[in-house]
């Protein structure tokens, strides 16, 4: 039977989009210890949660998997894409030195998955839900996660610059310009949900309880992770928790207008006219004024339990 894949069957974030993992590492945010304590805190909190086995959803070359490894087990490492989990296993047990026996690299779709059901007591997917058909992945997490066990999805948009309106107004015009050169069905599938601030996420509440939104430096507002105007409908549904958090500093930052340029470096965008963009960078070089600027990381991470049956 087919694997389940993204609308255009191919897996979002792979190489021949022009990924490059040192780019990413060096541009995009590194998540911070309190960002992984907000997800094993809600997880914490229920009367018997199991620390035995943890998954990371479209892991790539392991990032998230290095934290899990301390607080669980075994962790399960799974993305689809060709290369990527051999990436994860170099990093973590070849450079990191952490023991293999603690990992199993599975190169699999979040909408298929082989791990057996009801066997995993936490599974994290950041970064990389609006590359898969939500729905089919979160019944494939109900199916993999034991009876209490949690699921964490996160996602943060590109950060917004504090303090400075005329060099936020050119970022955010770089910004729409990349994203209106998108023309490829996986790319607008994507930029659906991102959009939406993972509003579009549903939980059906035969398989989830205990839903929470969690909305950081998002100044009160979906539209902090809004890039353009395609957007999936709100899948949010009554008595789930929201909590909005402002000015946390572990997502704030201060960086120079070559940063931003290395930033948009790591997006999966088609090419681009040189003669169109470029002018939008002068303006952004003009605003900065040759200093660095204040800047601020809206962060949407959403927790549900598997309930019991």
């Amino acid at each position: 039977m087919p694997r389940e894949t993204a609308p255009t069957g191919e897996y979002g974030f792979n190489p021949n989009q022009g990924v490059d993992w040192s780019d990413y590492l060096t541009f995009r945010p590194v998540y911070p210890p309190s960002f992984f304590e907000k997800a094993f805190t809600y997880h914490s909190q229920k009367p018997h949660a199991a620390w035995s086995v943890a998954q990371d959803i479209g892991a790539g070359c392991g990032i998230v998997s290095s934290s899990l490894a301390p607080r669980f087990n075994d962790v399960i490492v799974s993305d689809p894409n060709d290369g990527y989990t051999a990436l994860a296993r170099r990093v973590l047990v070849e450079e990191s030195c952490l023991s293999e026996s603690r990992f199993r690299f599975l190169q699999e779709s979040a909408e298929r998955s082989s791990v057996q059901s009801g066997s995993v007591d936490f599974i994290m997917a950041c970064e990389c839900i609006h590359w898969t058909r939500p729905n089919v992945a979160i019944a494939e997490f109900a199916r993999e996660l034991r009876a209490g066990g949690t699921l964490v999805i996160t996602h943060y948009n590109y950060p917004r610059i504090v303090g400075n309106e005329r060099a936020q107004r050119a970022w955010e015009a770089v910004c729409s310009f990349y994203a209106g050169e998108v023309h490829d069905p996986m790319l607008d599938h994507a930029l659906r949900i991102l959009n939406s601030g993972t509003e579009a996420l549903g939980f059906p509440v035969e398989d989830w309880e205990g839903v929470k939104r969690l909305y950081v430096n998002a100044q009160g507002t979906i539209e902090a992770f809004k890039i353009n105007d395609r957007i999936g409908e709100s899948q949010v549904r009554d008595g789930e928790e929201i909590v909005w958090e402002e000015n946390d500093a572990d997502w704030m930052d201060e960086q120079d207008c070559d940063w931003f340029r290395g930033y948009s470096s790591t997006w999966t965008t088609p090419s681009v006219s040189e003669s169109e963009i470029n002018p939008l960078w002068d303006e952004m070089e003009r605003a900065f004024e040759g200093k660095k600027v204040k800047t601020a990381t809206p962060l949407a991470m959403v927790f549900a339990t598997k309930r019991h049956s």
